[in-house]
């Protein structure tokens, strides 16, 4: 009998836990299943985001503060340093310093070298009659040029002379000259051949002006020492 009263008891009491567990289940749910205005919803997402920007909001600060506790821990490490450690690590940055230096000087003074020797060459193919000064200064080989310590480029000369023997394309045609007029007619206003060289100068001028290309201004180099003649 003791028996039955004992588990009865016990199937009351699973039967008490099964209904609250349920109760419990039909709570939750409906709390789950609780729907939020748009009201609602944006304060949740404005305190959010109050609560981010609070976060990062010192941020600015904190940086100034880590900005200096670097300084303060730079400086003590320097103190704690002897004399000549002190010495040695200013030794080191300076010749760091003096190195790239010198790399930036050593590196002017070529594109200073170089301007030097381009300039001469374009002189000297000019005076040479080459045409093609681009292409000329392209296919010359200018490693043995120097620029001594004066300034004055050596071994221009050379390089032109065996430019012009094996590259004579690049020599501009040789132009027969027009006998001079005596007089001259009424359509050129009486000035015969020199006006039409007067023009022809102009033009030559206005081209190399206009285009800058070393070709039209070694043209009008050339034509302009022909109307001198």
């Amino acid at each position: 009998m003791a028996e039955e009263i004992k588990d009865t008891q016990v199937d009351e009491t699973e039967a008490q836990t099964t209904t609250e567990t349920s109760a419990e289940t039909t709570e939750t749910s409906a709390e789950e299943t609780k729907s939020f205005t748009q009201a609602e919803l944006d304060d949740i997402v404005a305190k959010r985001l109050e609560r981010e920007r609070k976060k990062y909001g010192d941020y600015d600060d904190m940086k100034a503060k880590l900005g200096d506790l670097e300084k303060e821990a730079e400086e003590r490490r320097l103190a704690e340093m002897s004399e000549k450690e002190r010495a040695e690590e200013l030794a080191q940055k300076y010749q760091a310093e003096k190195d790239a230096m010198s790399q930036q000087l050593t590196a002017y003074q070529e594109q200073v070298k170089q301007e030097r020797i381009n300039n001469a060459f374009i002189t000297q193919a000019t005076t040479a009659n080459i045409a093609y000064i681009d292409d000329a200064i392209k296919l010359a080989d200018l490693s043995a040029v120097e620029v001594g310590e004066d300034g004055v480029v050596k071994g221009v000369e050379s390089v032109i002379a065996q430019l012009t023997e094996s590259k004579p394309y690049l020599l501009a045609q040789k132009e027969t000259p027009q006998p001079k007029q005596v007089g001259g007619g009424a359509s050129n206003g009486g000035q015969g051949t020199d006006k039409s060289g007067e023009q022809l100068l102009a033009e030559a001028a206005q081209k190399a002006k206009e285009t800058g290309r070393t070709e039209d201004r070694a043209a009008y180099s050339r034509l302009k020492r022909q109307l001198s003649n």
